[in-house]
């Protein structure tokens, strides 16, 4: 009785620390979230109109400077946050989007690597993987993963739905086109920003 009640009573504990971790995630979610959301939407936006009017693709590494300030916009609201104790969730849901990161980025470099032996060897030849869509993907995914990780369906829903739309509109824009860009736009809105609103909603009652 006593082994069964001592069980009983540890996953118990588990369960509430577990719960615990989730409601304080869910709390301290909704400003990041809103803020990526945005700062994506907004570089994909200056993006294409930098892309259609003034030089071309190149300007797709502004991606890694809207990264350096988001890290910076990140730094200053944990700082100003009171510190919490890392949970086994949020360090799950960390390594979901570091390694997000670490994938985008390493497809990028990849790209341009190939592209550069490909000429070096052919003047001329071209690479041709849609690295738009395989981002976008990967992106709704990983928010997909992380809504089921918090057990909050609102933001695997829509990153689902986010996923759905960006593609589509990738698939009937025209190929290499400034205008495929903005699927990152919709992304940020619908698997970003939307969640973010609705979980600060959520916090702040």
């Amino acid at each position: 009785m006593e082994n069964n009640f001592s069980v009983e009573n540890s996953l118990r504990l588990i369960t509430e620390t577990i719960e615990r971790s989730r409601s304080t995630i869910v709390k301290n979610a909704g400003k990041p979230l809103i803020v990526w959301g945005f700062l994506v939407s907004l570089t994909s936006v200056i993006i294409y109109f930098l892309w259609k009017y003034a030089g071309g693709p190149v300007w797709n590494f502004l991606w890694f400077a809207m990264t350096a300030v988001g890290m910076l916009c990140m730094y200053f609201m944990e700082r100003n946050r009171e510190k919490a104790p890392q949970s086994e969730i949020g360090r799950i849901l960390g390594k979901i989007w570091m390694w997000f990161g670490i994938f985008a980025t390493g497809v990028f470099a990849l790209v341009w690597v190939a592209f550069f032996i490909k000429t070096a060897i052919t003047p001329g030849a071209t690479v041709r993987l849609d690295l738009t869509l395989v981002i976008s993907l990967m992106m709704g995914l990983c928010g997909a993963i992380s809504g089921s990780v918090i057990n909050r369906k609102v933001i695997s829903i829509c990153s689902v739905v986010a996923t759905a739309c960006s593609t589509l509109w990738l698939l009937i824009s025209a190929e290499g086109s400034p205008e495929r860009i903005l699927c990152f736009a919709l992304l940020g809105f619908l698997a970003l920003v939307i969640p973010g609103i609705i979980l600060q909603k959520e916090g702040g009652r």
